[in-house]
């Protein structure tokens, strides 16, 4: 099946629920540039509120449910719909309604625009922030004041572990293509991956790179590595550099399989990502609400000295035709998979 540029102009946004602000609906509108998405009714009321800063995605409305099954019993959870032209408006008119308490913030641009309301404004002090659904948090430089959260990336070594249950044949020398700002994340995934024999082959590209870049630089890693790790690096999977840099260089032969961290990348047919390993998005809610429970025993303050969470639960997709062309299985390999697409 060919892939057009309208496929992947659609699926590179919804990467990762990191690159995405899919539109699936109208919440209740609470004046210009306000929707709410959603609202709970305490049944053990706190008198304070939690403003949930979210695109209107798949994604995003799982996280909501396990924040809500969770939190909801307590405080006032408010889903403040974040997107369009001025998201940081947008979630100034949600902290002037809400007056929260403290506040959720989904994906990237979310985080972005938070960061810019703060650096806009002249309060003192900010209601504590988790952050969910944001690609590279730990090595974030420039977080928002008072917000602490989860990491949206499994670890690598997670990964490849349960790679090697489906794939049959050895996993053990893992090719990534990185740019400069996120070497560090590489290494300390490396660093960890060594500890169960896995061994992280870098090849570098330039801050903004071509598609002959991606092209040059999967054929020098497969020469040597057994999977292909990529990141979730907007910079990296513009539809432009999939179309032309990474589906060619992947579809060339040797094939090796394909690591990816967003669903949107496992289709078959089109023979890119061969496996991912996502967060369960319901399970980041819970995990998430459990977080700003922690915080609001605290008096409602969060360390920014401890590292993100790393995601307490995982689903794992693989690209069955893909698999069954190129690689061997393992027997009963499927058995461990949560989601097989095979058309």
């Amino acid at each position: 099946m060919a892939l057009t540029r309208r496929d992947f102009m659609l699926g590179s946004l919804s990467v990762g629920s990191l690159i995405a602000c899919q539109s699936a609906g109208v919440g209740r509108a609470g004046g210009s540039g306000y929707t709410e998405l959603g609202r709970t009714r305490p049944s053990q009321a706190s008198g304070k509120s939690i403003l949930v800063c979210m695109p209107e995605t798949d994604q995003t409305k799982e996280v909501w449910t396990g924040l809500s099954d969770e939190l909801g019993k307590k405080f006032e959870l408010v889903a403040l719909k974040v997107d369009g032209s001025d998201p940081s408006a947008n979630i100034a008119r949600g902290i002037e309604k809400t007056r929260p308490a403290g506040l959720v913030l989904m994906n990237n641009p979310t985080v972005t625009a938070y960061r810019r309301y703060q650096r806009g404004t002249q309060d003192a002090r900010f209601p504590p922030a988790v952050i969910v659904m944001s690609s590279f948090l730990e090595g974030l430089r420039d977080r928002p004041v008072a917000a602490t959260g989860i990491s949206y990336e499994v670890p690598l070594i997670t990964v490849v572990t349960n790679l090697r249950k489906l794939i049959a044949g050895k996993i053990e020398r893992v090719g990534v293509i990185q740019r400069e700002p996120l070497s560090g994340f590489v290494n300390r995934q490396a660093t960890l991956a060594q500890l169960e024999q896995t061994w992280v082959v870098r090849e570098s590209v330039g801050r903004e790179p071509n598609s002959s870049e991606i092209k040059r630089a999967l054929r020098k890693l497969k020469e040597s590595v057994d999977a292909i790790w990529v990141l979730n690096d907007d910079r990296l999977l513009t539809p432009g550099l999939i179309m032309e840099g990474w589906l060619p260089g992947i579809n060339e032969r040797p094939w090796v399989p394909t690591i990816v961290g967003a669903a949107s990348l496992v289709s078959p047919g089109h023979s890119f990502g061969t496996f991912a390993v996502l967060p369960d998005h319901t399970a980041l809610g819970v995990q998430a609400a459990n977080l700003m429970f922690d915080i609001a025993d605290n008096d409602w303050t969060v360390s920014t000295v401890e590292p993100p969470q790393l995601p307490v639960s995982t689903t794992t997709t693989v690209d069955l035709p893909q698999v069954l062309e190129r690689f061997a299985l393992r027997d009963g390999a499927l058995t461990q998979v949560d989601r097989i697409l095979d058309q």
